[in-house]
């Protein structure tokens, strides 16, 4: 299920204070983690993607962009892409266990 009316302004406001502090306190991430992130995302920026992975200080990252796939990766893709992204991530949480 999905919510389809505007968004309430207190909704709003409070959502514009989170991004405001993630973003002041990108450079704080210090600790492993994956960016994955399709290049025809219209949710989310892929510029917000890249910033995370560039300002983290986090000495362990990985940045994934999928050529042709929206927000949704593992969902609203094709099984072909979305076992791609899928394989990605194990493969990511496997060398983490190493």
């Amino acid at each position: 299920m999905r919510y389809n009316r505007k968004p309430r302004i207190g909704t709003v406001k409070k959502l514009l204070r989170v991004i405001d502090y993630v973003n002041k306190h990108l450079c704080d991430v210090r600790i492993p983690f994956i960016v994955i992130h399709g290049n025809v995302d219209v949710v989310i920026d892929l510029d917000v993607s890249r910033e995370l992975y560039e300002q983290a200080k986090s000495e362990d990252k990985t940045m994934k962009i999928y050529d042709g796939m929206m927000h949704s990766l593992l969902f609203r893709e094709t099984d072909e892409n979305a076992k791609i992204v899928w394989s990605d991530i194990l493969s990511w949480l496997n060398d983490q266990c190493k």
